[in-house]
């Protein structure tokens, strides 16, 4: 059943980056799909304790399908070696910095509904 709850939520999760990266193509529908990710995230952990089943659902498989640290280092690369090089930088600081930020933001967030 655990496997069967991953295998579902992964697959909901890559369908709807798929769906973004269609909407919103490039870097920035990847940037705003990780920012989304790492708030979903943030608000998740900080409810976690209290729906135990719902998180591999949710956290591990759709989640951590929707996000996708793989396409950003690609990108980041991509840009580099295209001689994009002030790009890539930005791209990569803005990506991780703000996903760090947004992490906080959700679990701060929904510290109050706690």
């Amino acid at each position: 059943m655990i496997l069967l709850s991953l295998a579902i939520g992964g697959m909901l999760g890559a369908m709807s980056r798929y769906v973004v990266s269609l909407k919103i193509q490039g870097l920035t529908g990847i940037l705003l799909i990780n920012w989304l990710g790492s708030l979903l995230m943030g608000a998740s952990l900080s409810l976690a304790l209290y729906e135990t089943d719902w998180n591999l659902f949710w956290l591990v498989g759709f989640l951590g399908a929707f996000t996708t640290f793989s396409t950003f280092a690609v990108q980041v690369v991509e840009c580099w070696f295209t001689g994009k090089r002030q790009v890539a930088v930005v791209y990569a600081v803005a990506t991780l910095l703000c996903g760090y930020l947004f992490v906080c933001l959700g679990w701060w967030i929904c510290s109050f509904w706690v």
